[in-house]
């Protein structure tokens, strides 16, 4: 049997994470022997931008090959309300760095006054 032209379904939710930032999940409308069409954005979508927004802008070629679209916060739940794309992105953010609080310091910083000087101006 020969391979389809075209993504699997798969290859298509990999792009999408790799350019927007977070994972989908994609349920067939009918058969598979439809061809995908890659993901055709080079970009992530502005982080204003709505779940829904996104959807309705970037999903269009795909609206006859799926039923339907599940999209995941971080911690692989699907999300349940249509939140802002750059609040869906901080859920894969948390998880990695363990906070999203710019004013938390981090055990690399050195504050210079406890910092000894090898070589001092004169």
């Amino acid at each position: 049997m020969a391979k389809r032209p075209g993504l699997s379904i798969r290859q298509l939710q990999q792009q999408i994470f790799d350019c927007e930032g977070f994972r989908v999940s994609f349920e067939r409308l009918g058969a598979s022997r439809d061809e995908l069409a890659p993901y055709g954005f080079a970009v992530m979508a502005p982080q204003s931008w709505k779940v829904s927004d996104w959807k309705r802008k970037r999903l269009g070629a795909y609206l006859l090959a799926f039923s339907g679209v599940t999209v995941y916060a971080g911690d692989d739940t699907p999300i349940k309300s249509d939140v802002k794309l750059g609040r869906l992105r901080d859920t894969y953010y948390l998880p990695a760095y363990g906070t999203l609080d710019p004013a938390d310091t981090t055990d690399n910083v050195v504050e210079l006054s406890d910092r000894s000087v090898r070589n001092p101006v004169p």
